[in-house]
């Protein structure tokens, strides 16, 4: 049996980190591919690699000089190596890196150095063989994973090689030129790894027990998630649960490779399980609610609406010219809605309210900001009689005004607006209804 093991950022903090990292590998002898975050946080006042990597760039594309933050580079990673006794030259490697970037880098190219550099302490510490992100993962020229050729490179290396180390968060492109993935990315480094490694898990060890039920800043103590379907993942992870990265989920869904999130600092515990394999535990009626506010609502009216060949697609095509997406489009015989985060349009909202009017002659349009949504979601609801009254009906004793209300055939979620004031109170009234 094959595992493949990803550490995120929090796991590869500092020495102490780098120890758990190396008991949880040694208690599996199924763990034969491990991926790295760089460097994370070891505390709330500190910071991660990446975003000083960040920094570094900013500072000198404006001839600022970046000292003092790459200075700060160097003391998490030679700190780490003198702690656990590693004879790798991190020195040299820093001194090359530092003397780079006052010569004029990439952008990319020295963002993923964290990952980089964190695997090759990571490797020694483990006696893994390191390979290079580079030389495994690879893209196109249109920003996909060219799987076939990732899979030639990963067979040629597990002929030689029977523990690897691989660093996350990016790859490289037919030239050869580092491409990295957006924040999280590591994530899907570990997702790749597991799909080419036929993997029969994919274990995903951050700083919590699993996914949880709901916001915990929300709700005290919610219940973890004990298995949740790669569909029910991305419902949550859309409407702003971030455990893992949503993009992670399609390398091993494609060959039903459960994915299992487990937390480094107390790795007995037994996490969440993400599969499609409706043998694997118990689920209830509700798996998990999340939300995320800020939202406007267009509400669009005239009279004989229904009768008009193609006036929805008009309105739509007036935010696709302004390159605003949509979230959601409810619908009346007389009026439609259209639902957008009031971010990507607060720039121009009275030049589009302007333009629907003088495209679509509206009888009425009604904007309304300070929009909630919540989404509740759960595979079993469609099975589970009475389930939107329970919900509407606690809403409602709760004092909650719905101002919006979708749902789709499939019946995965029901997603309600509610005003902003109300959103806290929102998903705390769903809970208690469903936990």
């Amino acid at each position: 049996m094959v595992k493949v093991a990803k550490f995120g950022g929090s796991s590869v903090a500092s020495a102490e980190q780098f120890k758990k990292v190396k008991n949880i590998v040694g208690l599996d002898d199924a763990r034969r591919f491990v991926v790295v975050s760089a460097v994370g946080k070891a505390n709330k006042e500190d910071n991660k690699v990446t975003d000083l990597l960040y920094l570094c760039y900013a500072h000198t594309k404006y001839n600022i000089n970046f000292d003092n933050i790459f200075k700060m580079i160097e003391d998490k990673f030679i700190g780490i190596k003198e702690e656990l006794g590693l004879n790798f030259d991190i020195e040299g490697e820093l001194a090359k890196l530092k003397s780079e970037i006052g010569k004029g880098i990439d952008e990319e190219y020295l963002v993923s150095r964290g990952e980089y550099l964190t695997g090759l302490l990571m490797a020694e510490y483990l006696d893994y063989h390191f390979v290079d992100a580079k030389d495994l993962i690879f893209y196109n020229y249109q920003g996909e994973i060219d799987f076939p050729k990732t899979q030639k490179a990963f067979d040629k290396i597990v002929r030689e090689y029977d523990r690897v180390l691989i660093p996350g968060f990016y790859g490289s492109l037919p030239n050869g030129e580092v491409k990295i993935m957006t924040r999280g990315g590591g994530d899907v480094s570990g997702a790749i790894i597991a799909n080419i490694a036929n993997a029969k898990v994919y274990e995903n060890w951050t700083d919590v027990s699993g996914i949880l039920m709901a916001d915990p800043r929300i709700i005290s103590n919610p219940h973890e998630i004990k298995v949740i379907s790669y569909s029910e993942l991305r419902e949550l992870s859309y409407m702003g649960a971030s455990v893992l990265h949503e993009e992670a989920i399609f390398p091993v869904r494609d060959k039903d490779i459960p994915i299992q999130i487990k937390n480094t600092n107390a790795p007995h515990v037994e996490g969440t399980i993400i599969s499609d394999n409706k043998q694997i535990g118990d689920k209830q009626i509700v798996t998990g609610i999340a939300g995320k506010k800020d939202f406007s609502i267009i509400t669009i009216k005239k009279h004989h609406m229904a009768n008009e060949v193609g006036l929805i697609a008009r309105t739509l095509k007036i935010f696709e010219d302004f390159n605003v997406s949509i979230e959601h489009i409810p619908s009346g015989i007389d009026s439609f809605s259209v639902v957008v985060e009031t971010s990507n349009i607060r720039p121009f909202i009275y030049e589009l309210v302007a333009k629907i009017k003088s495209v679509i002659k509206p009888d009425e349009i009604n904007v309304t900001h300070d929009i909630s949504l919540i989404a509740t979601v759960g595979e079993n609801m469609k099975n589970s009689k009475g389930l939107s009254g329970r919900l509407f009906k606690a809403l409602g004793e709760a004092g909650v005004n719905i101002a919006l209300i979708s749902q789709t055939n499939d019946e995965i979620n029901i997603i309600v607006g509610v005003h902003n004031s109300d959103y806290e109170k929102t998903i705390n009234t769903i809970y208690q209804e469903f936990k």
